[in-house]
């Protein structure tokens, strides 16, 4: 007869994502996933394939949850330019306790800092990711011009380019302990640029 895990999958995959916020992917050991995930060692490479495959996962899921949030966020509005503006202001207002600079930023980008340089599999990974965002924002743009909100001659590629490098940019700064009303003021302007009809 088959063992039944003693733990929820999806919450151990929480617990571990959010140990690899707070101290990074390099600097977390099994040991340190052993106490926080209150699993042992053998469990967790059953389950997972190890530290490595266990970080995956916990992209995989984050990059699912912040894709689907995306999209319903630019979908649901009224207007892009509000809804952008919505965006930009909650990453540039973010907040977490644990942090010393008072904001742990995006996993993802934070990812992006630390792993890109050095691990092809995590730069794929990252490369696509930024595909899928900018993907996800051309579409917006699109349907804003349809509707008669963006400039008709506005280039949607290029300017969800932009958006990205604006957000991911947000999510680095955000960490530095900026102002955060000057920090809104120039996500806005950043939105504002943009050529509305």
């Amino acid at each position: 007869m088959a063992r039944t895990k003693a733990f929820d999958e999806t919450e151990v995959l929480e617990k571990a994502r959010d140990l690899f916020w707070k101290q990074g992917y390099t600097a977390t050991s099994i040991g340190d996933l052993e106490k926080h995930l209150g699993i042992s060692r053998s469990s967790l490479y059953q389950t997972f394939g190890g530290k490595r495959q266990l970080y995956d996962k916990t992209l995989a899921a984050y990059q699912e949850t912040n894709f689907s949030f995306l999209r319903k966020h630019l979908d649901g509005a009224d207007g892009l330019r509000s809804a952008l503006i919505d965006l930009f202001t909650r990453a540039a207002t973010q907040k977490h306790p644990d942090c010393q600079s008072s904001a742990r930023g995006c996993y993802v980008v934070n990812a992006t800092t630390e792993m890109a340089n050095f691990c092809p599999d995590a730069l794929n990974f990252l490369s696509k990711n930024r595909e899928q965002f900018v993907a996800i924002m051309e579409e917006a743009l699109a349907r804003a011009q349809v509707r008669g909100m963006l400039a008709s001659d506005a280039d949607t590629t290029n300017l969800a380019n932009y958006l990205f490098v604006c957000y991911n940019g947000l999510q680095v700064v955000v960490q530095t302990r900026p102002d955060r009303r000057e920090l809104v003021r120039a996500v806005t302007t950043s939105i504002e640029m943009l050529p509305w009809a």
